[in-house]
């Protein structure tokens, strides 16, 4: 008997959206699926529309919880699954209706414990369709995970609930930037993993909101982030000996050399996107926020790190130097 896929949607105000989310895990060729979804509080018709769907079809459940944020909705959902394998949607995106079918049957070949493939930015209003190429590895993807060469989004992986369960791997709750980072990467470091190099989710990409409205909290984002990766780096240390991987250290000085001053590269360039009205103060922001991080991490880490270190101050100022001259 085919074994039963567990589908945990997270919900809150999805009214827009959530049906087409909905009816794309109906209408996937794989048919023992269970969806289960999670209403965080939603204030919009999400509840009807959901309720409304579950009255034509027999295998959706759908659950009420005060909001608490999308990890804790996650964390719910797998609490009431009973499937063998477990797998998110969030509620905007959706799938190919071959995504599951072809992963189980992935899984199968290979004797692996997870599964993802690849996805497609949705961008909703122009109905533009772009692929987010990533790299297909196969068994042990902890290296190509953690340097990003791995992009698979949340929506597209399959996992089996065991190795979840086994681990106690679960969303952090109150996290609400790069949660799905953490939680991959704690599954993938004790799983074999394998994939299907098609890119079968669809990731919309919304225009609500702006740049500057999105980013202004750019310090709790850098530091949010930054403490995923502290919690990835006790991760690695304290399941030392249950790590699928041979690259225990290279693990730790990814992290330490390319992880932190990722953060705030990224965080400080869309930073500069949102902010240039106020460019000259965000400039001096992002510097004194590199400086700080930087002697932060020297200090911890080392002279092992300082190159990398100094190069990011050196890309920084290269930066600075840029906005200085474009924007007067």
């Amino acid at each position: 008997m085919e074994p039963k896929v567990s589908v945990i949607i997270p919900l809150y105000n999805g009214e827009k959206y959530v049906e087409e989310t909905i009816l794309s895990v109906i209408k996937q060729t794989y048919k023992n699926i269970e969806i289960i979804v999670i209403d965080d509080g939603s204030k919009d018709q999400s509840a009807t529309i959901t309720k409304n769907l579950m009255s034509t079809y027999g295998n959706i459940m759908y659950y009420y919880q005060d909001n608490q944020g999308v990890s804790v909705a996650r964390n719910q959902g797998m609490k009431k699954a009973t499937g063998e394998f477990i797998t998110f949607l969030d509620s905007d995106d959706f799938w190919h209706p071959t995504k599951i079918e072809k992963q189980i049957k992935q899984i199968h070949t290979t004797k692996m414990n997870v599964c993802y493939s690849g996805h497609i930015n949705y961008y909703n209003e122009t109905l533009r369709e772009e692929n987010n190429h990533t790299e297909f590895v196969q068994g042990d993807i902890t290296k190509a995970f953690l340097t990003h060469r791995v992009l698979a989004q949340t929506s597209t992986w399959l996992f089996e609930k065991s190795i979840l369960d086994e681990h106690a791997i679960q969303f952090t709750p109150g996290s609400s930037w790069g949660e799905d980072i953490e939680f991959i990467f704690k599954a993938v470091s004790v799983s074999n993993v394998c994939f299907v190099p098609e890119f079968l989710t669809y990731y919309r990409i919304l225009s609500e909101g702006n740049l500057s409205s999105k980013f202004r909290d750019y310090h709790l984002k850098t530091q949010k982030e930054t403490e995923i990766y502290q919690r990835l780096k006790d991760w690695i240390t304290d399941k030392k000996d249950k790590l699928i991987t041979n690259y225990y250290n290279e693990l730790l000085a990814i992290i330490n050399t390319y992880s932190f001053p990722h953060i705030i590269i990224d965080n400080a360039c869309i930073y500069f996107q949102a902010n240039t009205t106020y460019r000259q103060e965000t400039l001096k922001e992002i510097k004194d926020d590199v400086k700080n991080y930087t002697k932060k991490l020297f200090i911890k880490n080392g002279k092992r790190s300082v190159k990398l270190h100094l190069k990011l101050l050196y890309v920084h100022a290269k930066l600075f130097q840029h906005f200085k001259a474009s924007k007067g």
